[in-house]
């Protein structure tokens, strides 16, 4: 009798030290922290690709792709089911840094604020432009220098239809 409680005690503690706060990180990092989304504003599907993982945004869909607890995103690239539109792509919520280009700092005032912390949206176009979305009261503002970045091949109309 002693041996299972001892167990049981062992795994509960297991679990309260290792799953428990691995938990409260993942799902915390969604709503608290700086965090970077992406609003697909094509006609087609786009993947927001990283090292070890993905974002599938669907046309008029915005993802989150820098969660809260991270510095900055790994490289990432941006493709869709035919091209790579973007590559060399690191998120931070005051920077963007672009392969082979200098950092694109985005001012503050195009940051958006909550009370866990900052966020910032970039924009896809349906012209295949990659842009700063600022705040609904800001959205006339100038882009930062070095934006929009321009798709490394125009999307197709025809190749991919909302719906």
């Amino acid at each position: 009798m002693h041996a299972g409680v001892r167990l049981a005690r062992i795994i509960t503690l297991l679990i309260l030290v290792i799953i428990v706060p691995l938990s409260v990180a993942s799902v915390g990092s969604r709503y608290m922290g700086d965090r970077v989304y992406l609003l697909n504003n094509t006609s087609c599907r786009v993947v927001v690709m990283e090292e070890h993982d993905g974002h599938a945004a669907n046309p008029g869909e915005e993802v989150l792709i820098k969660p809260g607890f991270v510095d900055r995103t790994p490289t990432m690239m941006i493709v869709t089911d035919s091209a790579v539109w973007f590559g060399g792509l690191r998120f931070a919520v005051s920077t963007l840094q672009v392969r082979d280009q200098a950092d694109i700092q985005i001012p503050p005032s195009l940051l958006g604020t909550l009370i866990g912390g900052r966020t910032l949206t970039y924009e896809l176009t349906t012209d295949g432009q990659l842009l700063v979305k600022g705040p609904p009261m800001h959205s006339s503002m100038a882009q930062p220098q070095g934006l929009p970045l321009k798709a490394r091949t125009t999307p197709n109309p025809n190749e991919c239809k909302r719906g």
